[in-house]
């Protein structure tokens, strides 16, 4: 593939120096996207909560179809609880048997959760995608779109920019603790047809997608993701290698320095931007975004959403079905 480096300049400063693109000294990105990605990279939570919009309902079900070990899963399940994005509830008074849902914040996940299911299919699925969407509103088999809500073109980064608040930086908070890789080899986990694991088998922890948001950003040498992330750069090798051998960031020809942003790279920004919608919802509360999103050509406003392919409206969990493979069946 060719490598491609997007355009993501704000109107006001397209000839000069991009103010989202150094992160001043002792301060963070206060981005909602980054707050979403540090939430949903704990450890199996991406996968549990799939499981959940799946049918999942009994620890008995996770254990199943995740492969997951008991003591794990209990602490999973409970941060999540934790979190907000699921519930519990009991079979009976008195009883320790719990059913798991998702709350509304959960069930709000839902479009991230299509989008990266289509740059799985697209770009990672070998043949056939193994999992198939039927969105019962429109009685059609489909395939999730991400475009902008007030114009419904496909979304792209190259035509963007961006506006940032007064408050988009803040003092750096705490390091995060260290969490491994969860995703076995071959990107499989479990026993679900489905290529939202191949895709984890890349970006399955918080530094790669960071990386990934600092080159939307407009980063893109190593020493700039080391400056901005604060990130140990033996650490930050390894996950440049990963992106590289994954085809999703390239070396300029020519032996150039840095690192750009590939085409198979450039459409994992429509779900990350879906994580920052996300994010500003329920991570910021009553609080303005930091960062809004702008059609570059004219400066106004852009939201994403996740569509339909058949009928262009935006599936709902409940109204979502899919088959398994060939020979799976139909579960709505």
């Amino acid at each position: 593939m060719t490598p491609a480096s997007p355009a993501i300049m704000t109107p006001d400063t397209a000839a000069g120096e991009r103010p989202d693109r150094h992160v001043p000294s002792g301060c963070e990105r206060n981005c909602a996207m980054g707050d979403t990605i540090t939430l949903l990279s704990q450890p199996w939570a991406f996968l549990i909560v799939r499981e959940i919009f799946f049918g999942a309902r009994r620890f008995s079900d996770f254990v199943r179809t995740l492969e997951i070990p008991r003591a794990t899963l209990s602490t999973s399940l409970t941060k999540l609880v934790e979190d907000g994005l699921i519930e519990t509830e009991s079979h009976a008074e008195g009883s320790s048997w719990k059913t798991y849902a998702l709350s509304e914040s959960g069930r709000e996940l839902f479009p991230i959760y299509l989008g990266f299911m289509r740059f799985g299919d697209d770009w990672l699925a070998q043949g056939v995608p193994p999992l198939a969407l039927f969105h019962h509103d429109c009685r059609s088999w489909f395939s999730p779109r991400i475009v902008w809500a007030e114009t419904g073109e496909r979304v792209d980064p190259r035509h963007m920019a961006v506006r940032l608040e007064a408050n988009y930086w803040r003092a750096k908070s705490r390091q995060e603790p260290r969490r491994r890789r969860i995703v076995k080899a071959q990107g499989h986990m479990g026993v679900r047809a489905c290529s939202m694991e191949r895709l984890l088998s890349i970006v399955g922890d918080r530094w790669t997608f960071l990386i990934l948001r600092e080159m939307f950003h407009g980063n893109h040498t190593f020493q700039d993701f080391l400056e901005n992330l604060q990130i140990a750069s033996n650490i930050l090798a390894q996950r440049l290698q990963f992106l590289t051998e994954a085809g999703m960031v390239a070396r300029p020809a020519g032996g150039g320095a840095g690192y750009a942003v590939t085409a198979m790279g450039l459409e994992i920004y429509g779900p990350m931007i879906l994580m920052k919608t996300w994010g500003d919802r329920w991570l910021m509360p009553g609080a303005r975004p930091t960062m809004h999103f702008l059609d570059k050509a004219d400066g106004t406003p852009r939201t994403p959403e996740v569509v339909c392919s058949a009928c262009g409206q935006p599936p709902l969990p409940a109204r979502t079905g899919y088959r398994e493979g060939e020979a799976g069946t139909f579960e709505g």
